[in-house]
């Protein structure tokens, strides 16, 4: 047990460095808050801090030039606080590092190794081997691939020539930091003629079930894994050339067989910190290069937006009570919306030149993006300015340029002049409206002099609405002469509706030219070219109006026009940027925007498994990134140990195994301990309405305990209607259905739940406790009678940790886990189901060790070996099945062995001696 306060630590960063926070104070409690409280369904506020520093020096004032730290420190200098407690782990920095152990005793025959690791970037990264080129002694390797996959390396025979790599199906799916069991299995000889890998994830290394990490990848030949004499290797590989991981180590397993037995074994909490060398599992492990171990835990990461200083009025005393917060604070400071998904798109990718045409309504001139010139409106008798932030290209675009039916004119822009746009070269532009005669001509001049040896060549075109048409012509201009090449006329564009396009021209430069439209991300016609055209200098956008007694036509609008290099996005990524990249994925959504805008972004969980984000709006950075979390079920949160943002996806959420088991019988729980058994998370009649979709979908639970139905068969309707951002309207009744599910749960909600650090009890389990975080389960066993017979699981939402001189405490907010819990076919721990009905078949008493049960409807209970042992229920009792025989056709026997054997039900329905009915001794679970 520590004493109090527990021992403290806080860093800031200045000088390029992390620097020690002298005196902090630890006579104030420290506080930190992080995630939701339990009955918030919204975003999570950015994570807080509340600590104290001294600062009789003045050093923590910046406006003091006098002060050590004067134009160091200042408003969201980056700030860190911590523990340095609990069981080490080795530090795996970016250098050449790791931990080895002599490459003796440690030949396997099947491969079954387990690695738990947090690394900084899931990518590009050695993980563990026995891999060198010298001497042939490649044996084997596991990396991670820069596309986040696991890779398996082997060799039979240690020679590079037979070496196989075998990649895994999909990525492994983690945020930045995030800590996981990663699991690789080879079996040698499936029994097939082949062979099969296998990767998997977990929590721990000694995980009873673990999660398959995408497909089984099986091979056409058996095989082998040498053995030879090299080293084993942690954190690095010398003979691979990937990167030495980054990020934290914690345990090894290095198994003969799978689930075989252990031939290498490695726990850092073997070691103490500063250890060079320590013995685990009867090995010597020793830290290479920059590795070494620590227990120093980084417990918020954030930014200081302010130093107030308090003065004690006796003047004995000056400190700075900051309050740092995580960076999402900062990405919600403001009321500007994000521009739109095209506009920031257009930015990021580095576009030669854009005008948005979004200038105001008092405009006279297009603004450039980027700071170049402005686009001119065309000049003449008939002309007339455009209306400036009149036109709708479509909801989620800024105002564009509108174009009314009876309008003439155009604009005209000169770009950047570059030295070079590589092969090729591009101009986009954007547009709606137009139905009837209405013309558009694009005229794109090169750079071209307009001498003979210089000739100045131009693309035009004119775009005609009635016939939904583009007719090419190649122009070129020299010093006495022009000319005009037609290169065809195209129709059935399908520019000229109420629908937004997108018209890219493509022209590629030399030894093959030609002219390449796209309408919508995808060419629609090509036509080769007899001379080169160079970069662009001039861009001319013009637009007419019928001329034909009676036409009806409509307004028209157009933007974003902008010129790219070679190495300028697709026309079907830019397509897909202008439609608000629909049908993402939700992690590359959030992904995206952060990066977009600067900040670094990662997520957990598997891509197959998430939802497909709508139509990017305009809205707040930070509303966009909880937008897309909601959608996929998840939490966006502050990164707890550095500047970044993390998503946890709701994959991740199903089936959990316990980050904490807390037996409340032990003491563990402190005060207030109080469940609820309310209405606060009820919904069983939800809507579901698709951003820019259709009808709304609703899902309502008609029977049950919680359905709409009026006490006591239900408990009335609680109807809700929520907006998501999805792709189709089918995935509306998926969300609709997820959001009735959780919101129907029959049972207690146990909302908070305390530990006090400082209770031995409880510190005995402090590794487990600063590893638990937000969506993680904790299971709480053995709670009083009154509460009910069964174990249950509950979800962090959300905590807050006080660390002062008189209580060392985190207090978790708390959801139900049990929705979170689902069958998964072929799992010993998931997939099993109910049988119909059973009933008692003969007499059992509190000395029985087996029950005999008629199977009155359905299956028979199983008797499958690979099934077994299971647990199931009994009128509240938990029985563990060992074995199943039927000893009739309708007759099962379960052998049951529990350690503190059955005795006398003090719950559920009384044991009888007449075999009751299905009903009176349903069995639930099997």
């Amino acid at each position: 047990m520590p004493s109090l306060p527990p021992p403290v630590w806080a860093e800031l960063h200045y000088d390029g460095a992390w620097n020690t926070a002298t005196g902090l104070r630890t006579k104030t409690a420290i506080t930190v808050t992080r995630g939701l409280t339990s009955e918030s369904s919204s975003e999570a506020e950015p994570t807080t801090c509340t600590c104290a520093l001294g600062n009789r020096d003045d050093r923590y004032s910046p406006r003091n030039p006098m002060s050590p730290l004067y134009g160091k420190i200042g408003r969201n200098t980056p700030f860190r606080w911590g523990y340095n407690i609990g069981s080490p782990w080795v530090e795996l920095t970016t250098v050449e590092n790791g931990l080895t152990t002599p490459g003796t005793g440690l030949a396997v025959s099947d491969l079954d190794l387990r690695l738990d690791i947090a690394l900084e970037a899931w990518a590009g990264r050695d993980l563990a081997g026995r891999y060198l080129s010298t001497g042939d002694n490649r044996a084997w390797a596991v990396t991670v691939y820069e596309t986040g996959q696991l890779v398996l390396y082997w060799s039979p025979d240690g020679t590079l020539a037979s070496r196989t790599a075998v990649f895994s199906t999909v990525a492994v799916g983690a945020y930045n930091g995030q800590r996981l069991a990663i699991r690789v299995t080879l079996d040698v000889d499936n029994g097939a003629g082949g062979y099969e890998v296998r990767f998997y994830t977990g929590r721990t290394v000694d995980d009873d079930e673990w999660t398959l990490l995408g497909e089984p990848v099986v091979g056409a030949t058996t095989t082998a894994v040498s053995n030879g004499t090299a080293e084993l290797e942690l954190g690095r590989v010398k003979g691979i050339s990937g990167d030495a991981a980054a990020g934290k180590l914690y345990a090894f397993r290095l198994l003969d067989g799978i689930g075989g037995a252990v031939v290498a074994s490695m726990d850092a909490a073997d070691a103490a910190p500063d250890d060079d060398s320590f013995t685990s599992g009867g090995r010597v492990w020793t830290t290479v290069n920059a590795a070494f171990l620590t227990n120093r835990h980084v417990r918020m990461a954030g930014e200081v937006p302010a130093w107030p200083p308090t003065r004690d009025l006796s003047g004995n005393d000056n400190i700075v009570s900051i309050a740092p917060t995580g960076i999402t604070r900062r990405m919600d400071a403001g009321n500007k919306p994000q521009d739109s998904a095209l506009r920031r798109y257009i930015r990021a990718r580095g576009a030669l030149e854009c005008w948005p045409l979004t200038d105001g309504v008092d405009s006279k001139t297009a603004k450039s993006m980027f700071g170049g010139r402005d686009m001119a409106v065309e000049s003449g008798s008939l002309v007339r300015s455009p209306s400036w932030a009149a036109g709708t290209l479509a909801d989620w675009i800024e105002p564009v340029v509108g174009v009314t039916q009876d309008m003439i004119g155009g604009l005209i822009g000169y770009t950047p002049r570059v030295p070079s746009v590589g092969i090729k070269w591009s101009v986009d532009v954007f547009l709606t409206g137009g139905a009837g005669n209405a013309d558009y001509a694009f005229d794109i001049v090169d750079t071209g002099s307009g001498t003979d040896a210089d000739p100045q060549r131009s693309i035009r075109m004119h775009l005609g609405g009635e016939l939904q048409q583009v007719l090419i012509i190649r122009r070129s201009e020299t010093t006495n002469a022009s000319e005009e090449v037609f290169l065809g006329n195209y129709y059935g564009l399908n520019l000229f509706d109420d629908q937004p396009h997108a018209l890219r021209v493509t022209v590629d430069i030399g030894p093959f030219p030609g002219v390449h439209l796209y309408v919508d991300g995808e060419e629609q016609v090509y036509v080769s070219l007899d001379v080169d055209v160079g970069p662009v200098s001039q861009i001319r956008l013009g637009w007419g109006f019928s001329t034909i007694a009676g036409e009806t036509l409509t307004d028209r609008a157009v933007g974003y026009l902008t010129y790219w290099n070679y190495a300028g996005p697709t026309a079907a990524e830019v397509w897909d940027a202008y439609m608000g990249f629909q049908g993402e994925s939700a992690s590359a959504r959030i992904e995206r925007l952060a990066a977009e805008a600067g900040y670094t972004a990662s997520v957990a969980g598997q891509v197959v498994y998430e939802q497909r984000m709508g139509i990017q709006g305009r809205a707040k950075l930070l509303a966009l990134l909880n937008e897309a979390s909601r959608t996929n079920f998840g939490y966006l949160l502050d990164a707890r140990d550095r500047a970044e943002v993390i998503h946890r996806g709701g994959s991740t959420l199903w089936n959990q195994t316990p980050a904490l088991v807390l037996d409340y019988s032990a003491g563990l729980i402190s005060a207030p301990f109080r469940p609820v058994d309310d209405d606060k998370l009820t919904e069983n009649d939800v809507s579901v309405k698709r951003r820019y979709g259709a009808v709304p979908a609703r899902q309502v639970l008609e029977e049950g305990a919680l359905s709409v139905q009026d006490p006591p068969n239900g408990v009335g309707r609680y109807d809700n209607e929520y907006t998501y951002s999805l792709a189709t309207d089918g995935q509306a009744d998926q969300v609709a259905g997820m959001r009735v599910h959780l919101g129907t749960y029959n049972g207690v909600r146990y909302t908070r739940i305390t530990l006090n650090l400082a209770n031995p009890r409880v510190f005995a389990m402090i590794d487990e406790i600063l590893r638990t975080d937000v969506g993680d389960l904790i299971r709480l066993t053995r709670l009083p009678a009154d509460h009910g017979p069964d174990d249950v699981d509950v979800l962090v939402h959300g905590y807050e940790e006080t660390a002062g001189p008189d209580e060392w405490t985190i207090t978790f907010n708390c959801r139900p886990g049990a929705p979170w819990t689902a069958g998964v076919v072929g799992s010993r721990r998931y997939g099993h189901v109910d049988v119909s009905g059973s009933q008692l078949a003969a007499a059992i008493d509190a000395d029985a060790t087996s029950v005999s049960l008629t199977s009155t409807e359905g299956s028979l209970w199983t008797s499958d070996p690979d099934d077994l042992p299971f647990d199931l229920k009994v009128g509240g009792e938990t029985m563990t099945v060992t074995a199943v025989s039927a000893e009739a056709v309708v007759i099962d026997t379960f052998d049951r062995t529990v350690a503190e054997g059955w005795g006398t039900p003090d719950f559920g329905p009384p044991w009888t001696t007449d075999g009751g009915s299905a009903s009176d001794y349903s069995v639930q679970g099997g």
